[in-house]
C-alpha cells in the first residue's frame, strides 16, 4: 500500500519514522520542547508585562511614604530636605483630601520624572498657598487618579512647606485641551487652586486632554484643626 502524499507531493513524516522509530522519537521530542519553549516564553511575557503594570503603583505608593518623611524633616527643621540623596526634587506642600481620606506630598516641579514619584507644581503658576491660580499636576493612575472621586464642596486642605495653611472648596472640573490652552491662562486673576490630571480617566493612552478640578479658598485652617491632619 503506498503511503499517502501531502499537498506538496511529499511523504507524511509520519512515513520516515516507520523504518526508523528513533526519528519518531527525536520529532516527537523536538515538537513537545518547541510547545514547552512557547509556554515557557508566553508565561514569562505575561509575568513581565504583570510586573510592568505593577512597577508604577509600588513606585508611586514608595515615593510618597519617602516624601512623607522629607516633608516631616522640612517642617521640623524648616530647611530643604531630599527624599533620598541623589534626589534632585524636594516636597514643598502636603495635600489633604479629608472625604477621601487621602493626602499627597507635592514636589517642586512637575516634570515626568518628578510626577512619577508625586504630584509636582506647575511652573507658571502662583506658589502653592498664596494668592492669584496655582497649581498642581499628577498622573491620572497614581495619586491624581483620586480627582475622579471628588465632588464640589468637598475640602482640600493645603500646608505649605514653611508651616502656612489654607483650607479650599472644590467648585467644579472642567476638561481642556493642553494643545490650546495653558493652565495660568484659566481663570486668570482669581484666587484658585488647580489639580490638573490626564483626561479620561481609566485610559492608558497618551493625550492632550486634561482634567482641571478647581477649588477655592474658605477660612484658613484653625489651630484645632490642624491635629486633623
Amino acid at each position: 500500500m503506498t503511503p499517502p502524499a501531502d499537498r506538496r507531493g511529499a511523504l507524511p513524516w509520519r512515513f520516515w519514522g516507520a523504518p526508523f522509530p528513533w526519528i519518531a522519537r527525536a520529532l516527537r521530542d523536538r515538537s513537545r520542547a518547541l510547545r514547552a519553549a512557547a509556554a515557557v516564553s508566553l508565561g514569562l511575557g505575561g509575568v513581565a508585562l504583570m510586573l510592568s503594570a505593577l512597577a508604577t503603583p509600588a513606585k508611586a505608593w514608595l515615593g510618597q511614604r519617602l516624601l512623607e518623611r522629607a516633608f516631616a524633616e522640612v517642617r521640623a527643621s524648616n530647611a530643604p530636605a531630599k527624599p533620598w540623596p541623589w534626589a534632585d526634587m524636594a516636597p514643598i506642600a502636603r495635600l489633604d483630601f479629608p472625604s477621601l481620606n487621602q493626602r499627597r506630598i507635592v514636589l517642586d516641579g512637575a516634570t515626568g520624572e518628578a510626577m512619577a514619584w508625586g504630584p509636582g507644581h506647575v511652573a507658571g503658576t502662583a506658589p502653592l498657598g498664596a494668592p492669584g491660580l496655582s497649581a498642581a499636576a499628577a498622573h491620572r493612575d497614581t495619586h491624581f487618579a483620586l480627582l475622579e472621586h471628588l465632588r464640589p464642596g468637598d475640602e482640600i486642605r493645603l500646608e505649605t512647606a514653611d508651616g502656612s495653611r489654607r483650607s479650599y472648596r472644590v467648585s467644579h472640573g472642567e476638561v481642556v485641551d493642553s494643545r490650546k490652552i495653558g493652565l495660568p491662562i484659566i481663570h486668570e486673576g482669581r484666587d484658585v487652586l488647580a489639580l490638573s490630571t490626564c483626561w479620561p480617566f481609566g485610559s492608558i493612552q497618551p493625550g492632550p486632554m486634561r482634567f482641571v478640578l478647581f477649588a477655592e479658598p474658605i477660612a484658613p485652617l484653625s489651630v484645632g484643626d490642624e491635629q486633623k491632619i
